[in-house]
């Protein structure tokens, strides 16, 4: 028994925990008050000590009964509440900030027993004696519930003292919980609770039925209201962190259209998906790319590259010398001019810049002659396009061999992306 008890207490803990790491992911409803203030007035005349047909509790008893499971039911939602008894009048507790353990204190007090005969019941004056209560209530709506078999012998009668009273409070709305056994006194009850739109209701319909309970109290004092949806995105608002999102879009449970790579543009905006974190972006999500050579700056090792210039994955500007040369050669093919035709034509079109023709090689043979053979291609790149107008000293050719590899020279496709020139602008 032991070791079920621990394992139950383990499965408690965490679920605790993945609930607590989960958070928030739904409001709950909100309930808004119907009432501003509220009375419980009890009948305790001498017929409320009497029992019921066939019953073994008093009336009053049963009134205390449904009194206590009614009072666990009543949300605290800042009502003003009072408790008062008749005969003769008299206020149990309040008017005050309805708090449940006070209420219950207050309704614990009241007798089941009392004097049956020779004892008044002035059910009329007990409803006008509310009115010394009422001075005292905050302006707003009132609801009285009272709790009564409807018996009366003595002064003014109940639906005209219900009259009068309203004549001075007319946001009074009268529900009763009858405990009649006679259907005068019900239909009296009855009306006095449809003059107000209030609810009727008999006691043997709230004893031992928590739903009725609960459908009387909930008619009484409180509506549920579903938590507001605004942009109908499925995330209510009081937890929506992106509200006004466009009706049909996908949002996680934050009420955000998803943002993949979290820079701040959502996926269906974002022309540029999966930038690194941290990287700044336009509003299209795409990194800065300030030559506009189509490598964003924080990828770009080579920045300042002129308008026009075939760039590779770096954003240096770069010719294979497979397209230029032959294999172990550093002679320009005829196919290669276009190419440096176009190179000539943009340091044409840009006579500030300045640039160094850098001639690389892949690890195929000796140092040495990787290292010769890379500081001919540069110069022969220099000579034709020193011959298509570009002054000489705008340019300066240099050699690095097989020193700086771009991929892998274990392969085939690698070593051809290592035999190549590039072409870096000075300062």
């Amino acid at each position: 028994m032991k070791i079920k008890t621990k394992i139950l207490w383990l499965i408690a803990l965490t679920l605790a925990a993945i609930l607590s790491l989960a958070g928030p992911v739904l409001a709950q409803e909100r309930l808004v008050p119907k009432v501003d203030n509220f009375i419980l007035l009890i009948d305790l005349s001498g017929s409320m000590f009497l029992t019921q047909q066939g019953g073994i509790t008093t009336k009053a008893g049963l009134a205390k009964e449904i009194l206590l499971e009614m009072n666990k039911l009543i949300p605290e939602l800042g009502y003003t509440g009072a408790i008062q008894s008749f005969p003769p009048s008299r206020i149990l507790i309040g008017p005050k900030r309805y708090d449940r353990l006070s209420f219950e204190k207050a309704i614990e007090s009241l007798p089941v027993e009392g004097a049956i005969y020779g004892n008044q019941t002035p059910l009329g004056k007990g409803i006008l004696d509310l009115a010394e209560v009422l001075k005292s209530m905050p302006p707003g709506k009132t609801a009285v519930i009272l709790f009564t078999d409807g018996e009366e012998n003595l002064g003014v009668e109940a639906l005209e003292a219900e009259d009068n009273l309203r004549a001075t409070y007319p946001n009074l709305s009268f529900h009763t919980v009858s405990l009649s056994d006679k259907d005068k006194e019900k239909a009296i009850l009855r009306e006095l609770s449809g003059r107000t739109d209030g609810i009727y209701v008999e006691s043997s319909e709230l004893v031992s039925d928590k739903v009725a309970q609960e459908r009387f109290v909930k008619g009484v004092f409180y509506r549920v209201e579903a938590p507001l949806d605004s942009d109908g995105d499925g995330v209510v608002d009081e937890l929506d962190k992106c509200p006004g999102t466009p009706r049909g879009m996908e949002v996680d449970a934050q009420g955000c259209p998803p943002d993949s790579d979290g820079d701040g543009v959502i996926d269906e905006a974002d022309k540029c998906p999966n930038t690194p974190p941290g990287v700044p972006v336009d509003s299209y999500g795409c990194p800065p790319d300030s030559d506009g050579d189509g490598v964003p700056d924080y990828l770009d090792q080579c920045p300042s590259t002129p308008a026009g210039a075939t760039v590779n994955e770096v954003g240096c500007w770069s010719l294979k010398a497979t397209m230029l040369f032959d294999t172990n050669s550093s002679y320009i093919k005829s196919e290669a001019h276009p190419l440096l035709d176009e190179v000539a034509t943009i340091l044409e079109k840009n006579p500030q810049i300045k640039v160094e023709i850098q001639g690389y090689a892949d690890n195929t043979g000796t140092a040495e002659y990787n290292q010769w053979l890379s500081e001919r291609r540069a110069k022969r790149v220099m000579d034709y396009l020193e011959s298509k107008g570009i002054a000489r000293d705008r340019l300066q050719a240099k050699g690095y061999g097989s020193t700086r590899p771009v991929a892998s020279n274990a392969t085939e496709e690698g070593r051809a992306q290592n035999r190549r020139v590039e072409l870096k602008r000075m300062p």
